[in-house]
């Protein structure tokens, strides 16, 4: 049996239920790791006698997912580069233009001193423009033939007609006879006034037209010759009403334009009335050119203009 001695060492007979190596009294040793082989792929099972093909294994190739941008939303686009389309149509290709502000500015104050003369030669004028205008109008009004007049006043006369015989050929008694005749005789009568009344109004139109195209010729000399007289000009005679110029100034003034040119074609491309008014010149010709023997009337444009 195993015992202690004094110096508290194993002595005697060793235990057999007591181990050997006693933890307290064994130093304990570093574990080494232990160096595992490495794991080699289980290779096919090949039958004796027969040689299976290699076949090459492919290498997975990872790709980058592509992005498009939806077509609706539009980024900003730097100078020389391609915008993005929008709603699918291709964009527009507009190359980048460079602005020489200095040339800018001085072709502008160039413009603004022409306009200005021409404002102030033609706007002490304006009266005559605005009269000739309201003569124009008044010849297109007086022009119209009131034919609802004659129209209303047939179809009441035909009426009070044909229902005054009818009656009269149905009706026995003298006393409904004469009933009948005074209704229809007053529906006659009615239509018949309005006969009259359209030439009576049609004459007196004819006399106001003819009144008319005299002042309106009178006007239309005196402002070609005003127009003549200026000289050299940059604008239309149909554009030269002091209203136009005025706004042609206007957008002169704040930078939207540097020649009168541009600034009149940003005024009838916002308009929407270069054809129409080309349109209303042709007729407008055409039709001074009879009145007043070969020779067309000076033609105003600013009617066709949202100005006030």
């Amino acid at each position: 049996m195993a015992d202690f001695n004094s110096d508290w060492k194993i002595s005697g007979t060793p235990d057999p239920a007591t181990p050997d190596p006693q933890p307290a009294q064994i130093q304990a040793q570093p574990v080494q790791p232990s160096v595992q082989a490495p794991v080699q792929p289980a290779q096919p099972y090949q039958q004796p006698g027969y040689a299976y093909p290699v076949q090459p294994q492919a290498q997975p190739v990872y790709q980058q997912p592509v992005y498009q941008q939806p077509a609706y939303q539009q980024q900003r686009v730097y100078p020389g580069a391609q915008p993005a389309p929008a709603y699918g149509y291709p964009a527009q290709q507009v190359p980048y233009q460079q602005i020489d502000y200095a040339a800018f500015n001085a072709q502008r104050e160039q413009s603004l001193n022409e306009c200005q003369k021409m404002i102030n030669y033609f706007s002490p004028k304006v009266d005559l423009f605005q009269k000739y205008e309201n003569i124009n109008r008044d010849i297109t009004r007086f022009s119209s033939s009131p034919k609802n007049m004659l129209i209303w006043g047939i179809v009441l006369a035909s009426i009070g007609l044909i229902n005054l015989v009818i009656e009269l050929i149905r009706t026995k008694y003298i006393t409904n006879r004469i009933i009948v005749g005074v209704i229809f005789g007053a529906v006659i009568l009615a239509g018949a006034g309005l006969i009259a009344g359209f030439f009576i109004k049609k004459s007196s139109r004819k006399k106001k037209l003819e009144k008319l195209y005299v002042e309106a010729g009178e006007l239309s000399t005196e402002l070609t010759l005003l127009y003549n007289r200026y000289g050299e000009c940059s604008l239309a005679s149909e554009y030269v009403d002091p209203r136009i110029l005025f706004k042609i100034q206007s957008l002169i003034l704040t930078g939207r334009c540097a020649t009168i040119s541009d600034a009149l074609n940003l005024l009838l491309t916002y308009q929407r009335n270069y054809a129409t008014i080309q349109a209303a010149k042709s007729k407008f010709i055409e039709e001074t050119e009879k009145r007043y023997e070969g020779k067309a009337a000076y033609f105003n444009a600013v009617r066709y203009f949202n100005l006030r």
